[in-house]
């Protein structure tokens, strides 16, 4: 079992103008997985994903942010549940995952230390929805392993909102579905909040995006996984994210809600920096 702490970023962190991204070598895509328009993601397209099991039994997403660190949502985080966290997966019944003649080496299991929710997190307003969670042990980068990029010079957070195309990741199962074991990822488009207020009755803020989606395609399951976007940024091309699953409808009808990362990079280097813990 590991503590969960609540945290509530007091202090704004202010970023060097140099440091664009919380780890320098991230959000590398192969050229096959940029060139994927399929609902299946491409067995090289998110090396960051993680799978958070409780008994091999899948109960979120998440992603890995550096080697210690895996970001997912806060309602993720429960008193009542031991996660363990799979790195490196793609089929979740298969040990060994194949496109063809191509393999990627065995997934890894990481147990957690400390869990961190944001304080001003609560099931019945569910804003501020974002977790971490710190790993017992240093992440190993690899072929199928490497973390996502999240942006931390906040002078980028324009051309980050103009992002308007985006996708997201994540094991869901659709109402049609009994279970899903393999990766997918759908294309969503950001669009107005009024959607979403008028949708589920709730107020405009900052922290949280509202995005339309083609319904039914993927739903229970993809909490706390990724959404972003491949970006061009000094020569590289890199999948950086943007937001975090959080909620939707029951019957995983769009449109769906997503806590936007860049308005809580605060939080995020905050719980970050608590290595004494």
């Amino acid at each position: 079992m590991y503590w969960i702490l609540l945290l509530t970023s007091l202090l704004p962190w202010h970023p060097h103008a140099t440091a664009q991204f919380l780890e320098p070598d991230c959000g590398y895509m192969s050229p096959e997985a940029l060139q994927n328009e399929e609902h299946q993601a491409h067995i090289s397209e998110s090396p960051w994903m993680a799978y958070l099991h409780k008994s091999g039994e899948l109960v979120c997403g998440g992603t890995l942010v550096n080697h210690r660190f895996i970001l997912t949502a806060a309602h993720c985080i429960r008193e009542d549940e031991n996660l363990t966290v799979r790195l490196g997966e793609f089929n979740s019944l298969t040990s060994i995952d194949c496109n063809g003649s191509d393999c990627l080496p065995p997934s890894e299991d990481f147990e957690i230390d400390v869990a961190f929710r944001h304080g001003g997190y609560s099931r019945t307003n569910r804003i501020h929805d974002i977790g971490l969670l710190r790993l017992a042990k240093s992440v190993e980068y690899k072929v199928h392993i490497k973390p996502i990029c999240l942006i931390t010079n906040t002078t980028l957070q324009p051309k980050i909102e103009r992002l308007h195309r985006l996708v997201a990741t994540g094991w869901g199962r659709s109402p049609s579905e009994a279970a899903n074991h393999i990766l997918k990822s759908i294309r969503v488009t950001r669009v107005n909040w009024g959607v979403c207020s008028k949708t589920y009755w709730v107020d405009r803020r900052r922290d949280q995006i509202c995005v339309s989606h083609e319904s039914g395609v993927s739903c229970s399951g993809d909490s706390g996984g990724p959404m972003g976007q491949a970006i061009r940024l000094d020569g590289r091309v890199l999948f950086v994210q943007v937001g975090i699953v959080s909620y939707g409808n029951a019957e995983c009808l769009s449109p769906s809600v997503f806590t936007n990362v860049m308005e809580h990079i605060d939080w995020i280097m905050a719980a970050l920096s608590t290595t004494h813990i």
